[in-house]
């Protein structure tokens, strides 16, 4: 009686250098993460600070930025962009994280949790970023 087989043959980039292909995904990855933090992170916070809202002399505007550490994207105001790596001592203020926006009127803004809110709430958006630069990686 005859027993039936298989055979799976794997070639192509994916399988010729594993070590090679996988230190090429992590930085496709990371490219792509920081793109994300960047496009859609950074830049709308930048998009919600214009005169009368958030913005006086564009200083604060002018420090948000991102920044890979470790595999982990970061966007925010200043501490990627500063020399001492400090963020700028208001944006707590306009943010309303600061213990003063407890005791007073102003709340604050919350454009950074805003912008983090869009990118939490839309995973495509790690398909458009990260899956793309994946791709890119792999051609």
């Amino acid at each position: 009686m005859a027993i039936p087989t298989t055979s799976v043959k794997l070639n192509g980039p994916l399988f010729d250098a594993p070590r090679q292909l996988s230190m090429g995904i992590q930085e496709a990855v990371d490219r792509g993460l920081l793109d994300l933090a960047q496009f859609e992170g950074a830049n709308r916070v930048k998009e919600q600070l214009y005169p009368g809202h958030g913005r006086v002399t564009g200083n604060l505007r002018n420090h948000i930025g991102a920044k890979m550490t470790n595999h982990v994207a970061q966007f925010d105001a200043g501490e990627t962009l500063a020399a001492d790596g400090r963020n700028l001592v208001y944006a707590s203020w306009v943010e309303g994280i600061s213990a003063r926006n407890q005791s007073s009127s102003f709340k604050g803004y919350g454009m950074f949790k805003k912008a983090y809110d869009h990118i939490d709430n839309n995973p495509k958006l790690y398909e458009k970023y990260i899956g793309d630069a994946i791709i890119e990686a792999l051609e």
